[in-house]
């Protein structure tokens, strides 16, 4: 039972180091992504929204709810979703960008090209 113990302790060890290489491997490579670039490409989120485009007011009843929320806007609970409209643009609150969710293929590709600069 001795001999069994230590040779299972000897495969961990192995295990082990083995593993801590390929997770100082994968660190290594990360970093110099990361600094081939000086910054990771896809934190440029002004640039995201600027490419989005102009914002649309076809949203959820959640959503415009929540613009309402944000912006302190007050007895909007039951509102439908054109007096949603109405009295966020009231108040001068901007639409916010289409979701992403509901952006065709062809956006989608397009956008994409555009943040890998292609």
């Amino acid at each position: 039972m001795g001999r069994i113990a230590d040779s299972l302790r000897a495969n961990l060890r192995e295990v082990a180091k083995s593993d801590a290489r390929s997770l100082k491997e994968m660190d290594a490579e990360l970093r110099s992504a990361t600094q081939f670039s000086g910054t990771p490409q896809l934190t440029q989120s002004k640039k995201v929204k600027a490419l989005l485009g102009q914002g649309s007011w076809n949203q959820t009843n959640k959503t415009l709810q929540e613009l309402c929320k944000k912006n302190g806007i007050k007895g909007f609970w039951n509102l439908n979703k054109s007096g949603l409209v109405a009295l966020l643009k009231k108040n001068g609150v901007t639409p916010p960008p289409k979701p992403i969710e509901q952006l065709l293929k062809k956006e989608l590709v397009s956008l994409v090209k555009e943040l890998l600069g292609m």
